[in-house]
């Protein structure tokens, strides 16, 4: 049997690219090796908790796995009743490559406590589904010794190749909380509750308030064309990560070229301009501005006018708000001798990876950060 036809592999593909989960080769081997130990090929509930613990990261996650496998399931019961059918048993014929040695390991009855691993093939001698799986992996490494290079499988690229994901900035913009108690009341204060008990010696009603919403405005400023084009897919999934899965109060994003001269532009064709003295009055004092921008790093150059109107506006935007950083998508060796490493004296400025989104949402939080302690250079 042919390894990528095997149901356990069409769901590791479609948990990776259907459902954005960022799983690699190595946690889909770390299951086949499993399999291989032994572990997962009793029942279906044991391998779909071995594919569980391997894959998933969260009990949203594991639901989403349990689905695709009760789907999968379902699709083998209906193959099975298929080549069960009388039409289908009067012209079966099984080819010699198909043909797996079978197992002497007892399968569960259907009727017990745990549903046994359905039979893909109604025939005595084929094994259980994970049990061909094993079987196949062996196969397959027997085969590739005489493969050429021509011959070996060809893998599709992923877009999950930056520096951070999708999924990691979505947990990451979850941060940046100011969370203000509003609303109705329908939380249990549990202090006031107690002492209210104290002073009445008897519970007759207890004590509510408001629960707590994030009160967070993020503003993102964004640099476009030039040298930023290769990050536009980048910038975009930023903006798309904190307006669907933020989880923030209001989100706004900006757009620029180089640096903020006169007008910010509410999208990224640089249409719908809009005075940067207006933006700064609306934005308010307690708002989390973002900029991202590579500052001329990607170039490599050293732009004393870009450098000079930079610091002007910057200067107008630390007068206007509190909290306010950097993410620069070129590593921080890049910075050194550029129109960046400047820029990077003037404001917090962070690489835009794991360590530095986790670093500006620190800085935006109101929280001091060392930043100038993450690159030796700037010291």
């Amino acid at each position: 049997m042919n390894l990528n036809q095997l149901p356990l592999l069409d769901i590791f593909d479609s948990l990776r690219q259907r459902h954005g989960l960022p799983l690699g080769i190595d946690e889909y081997l770390v299951v086949l090796h499993s399999l291989q130990a032994g572990f997962g090929i009793e029942n279906t509930q044991e391998l779909e908790q071995l594919c569980c613990l391997v894959w998933a990261k969260s009990e949203e996650e594991n639901r989403l796995i349990e689905r695709l496998f009760q789907q999968m399931w379902k699709r083998s019961e209906v193959k099975e009743e298929n080549e069960n059918s009388p039409e289908a048993n009067s012209t079966l014929s099984i080819p010699e490559n198909l043909q797996i040695t079978s197992t002497e390991t007892p399968i569960p009855e259907a009727g017990a406590s745990n549903q046994s691993l359905p039979n893909l093939e109604k025939n005595p001698t084929l094994s259980p589904e994970p049990v061909q799986t094993v079987q196949a992996v062996l196969q397959r490494r027997v085969e590739t010794r005489y493969e050429t290079p021509l011959q070996r499988q060809r893998y599709s690229l992923l877009t999950e190749y930056f520096p951070v994901t999708k999924r990691e900035m979505k947990q990451i913009w979850r941060y940046l909380r100011r969370p203000v108690r509003q609303g109705v009341p329908i939380e249990l204060d549990i202090e006031a509750t107690v002492e209210k008990m104290g002073h009445e010696a008897i519970l007759l009603e207890p004590v509510l308030m408001p629960p707590r919403i994030n009160q967070t405005d993020l503003v993102l400023i964004i640099d476009q064309e030039g040298s930023m084009v290769p990050f536009h897919e980048l910038s975009r999934q930023l903006v798309e990560t904190a307006e669907r899965g933020g989880r923030l109060k209001q989100t706004n994003v900006y757009y620029f070229h180089d640096y903020a001269d006169e007008y910010l532009y509410r999208q990224p064709t640089w249409v719908e301009a809009q005075p940067l003295t207006e933006v700064l009055e609306e934005i308010g004092k307690k708002a989390a501005v973002l900029i991202v921008s590579d500052g001329g790093a990607a170039r490599g150059n050293f732009d004393a006018e870009r450098i000079y109107f930079t610091r002007k506006w910057i200067e107008q935007l630390q007068q206007s708000v509190t909290y306010c950083a950097w993410l620069n998508p070129m590593p921080s060796e890049s910075w050194k001798n550029t129109t960046a490493g400047e820029i990077a004296g003037m404001l917090p400025m962070f690489e835009m990876n794991r360590q530095g989104m986790n670093a500006a949402i620190t800085v935006l939080r109101g929280r001091y950060v060392a930043w100038e302690t993450m690159y030796s250079w700037l010291v």
